[in-house]
């Protein structure tokens, strides 16, 4: 859920929501892509102790008032980390429609999801 907590819905519970285009670059930025709740990540900085830099992973939740993530990595471990080590990737384009789909789009870790039942 957008507020960060974690809850198990049936797959016909849930419809998956189209990828929102990514946000323009700020005024002066460098098209920085913000962190939020399922934001793929790579670990660029070494603030945070235990050799994580270059790992890759997902933003799981925000864990206190400097919104600092926890990120759950590839290898299924939750680390969190300080948000100067941690920078968004781009998402990927939305897959293609499924052949006779009427424009459904695929569940996979990390949609939006509409809960619809």
């Amino acid at each position: 859920l957008e507020s960060g907590q974690l809850v198990s819905f049936y797959k016909d519970d849930v419809k998956a929501l189209p990828d929102l285009p990514a946000p323009l670059p700020s005024p002066g930025g460098l098209g920085v892509v913000a962190l939020k709740v399922g934001s793929k990540v790579e670990i660029i900085g070494s603030l945070t102790p235990g050799g994580h830099k270059g790992k890759k992973g997902e933003i799981t939740r925000f864990i206190d008032a400097n919104n600092n993530p926890e990120v759950r990595l590839e290898s299924g471990q939750l680390v969190s980390f300080y948000k100067d080590d941690v920078k968004a990737l781009p998402d990927l384009p939305a897959p293609l429609p499924s052949p006779g789909g009427l424009g459904v789009v695929a569940l996979k870790v990390g949609s939006k999801v509409e809960i619809i039942g």
